[in-house]
């Protein structure tokens, strides 16, 4: 290639990129608004009642985003030194999958775990072969969750 043919083509490409680097569109953004603050979730407690016999089952559920998750068996009756099962744990389609269970809660007993995403927990209060054939023992629990 000739010296003047090679100046000529690299003054070519020369402003050939420097055409492709021009625009006549200038791309201009708005300031967007600031968000609105987002709440903090607050712990909730709500308690629950109910009535076990002889070999029963009781559940109770609660929607709780993550976080520290408390149930508190709360009362017992007629007699409160009686004995009771409970457990916690998550609820996954028709099945309460207990994460912990004490098979002899008494009034004051706590099971204390952790969501650690919003879930559906369930509760399950049981006879654990401590109520008579003829008896029905009444309970009341709270749990503590975030909402």
């Amino acid at each position: 290639m000739r010296p003047s043919t090679l100046g000529a083509l690299l003054l070519v490409v020369s402003l050939a990129l420097a055409a492709a680097g021009c625009s006549d569109t200038i791309n201009v953004t708005s300031p967007s608004e600031p968000s609105a603050p987002v709440p903090t979730p607050e712990p909730v407690t709500e308690t629950f009642g109910g009535s076990i016999t002889q070999g029963g089952t009781s559940y109770q559920s609660v929607f709780a985003r993550v976080g520290t998750v408390t149930l508190t068996m709360t009362g017992i009756g007629p007699d409160p030194s009686t004995t009771i099962g409970m457990s916690i744990g998550v609820l996954n389609g028709v099945a309460c999958t207990a994460a912990m269970e004490n098979p002899t809660a008494r009034v004051g007993s706590q099971l204390i775990g952790t969501a650690t995403g919003p879930t559906t927990i369930c509760v399950r209060l049981f006879d654990a072969g401590t109520i008579a054939a003829d008896a029905t023992l009444t309970y009341e629990i709270s749990i503590k969750y975030t909402k």
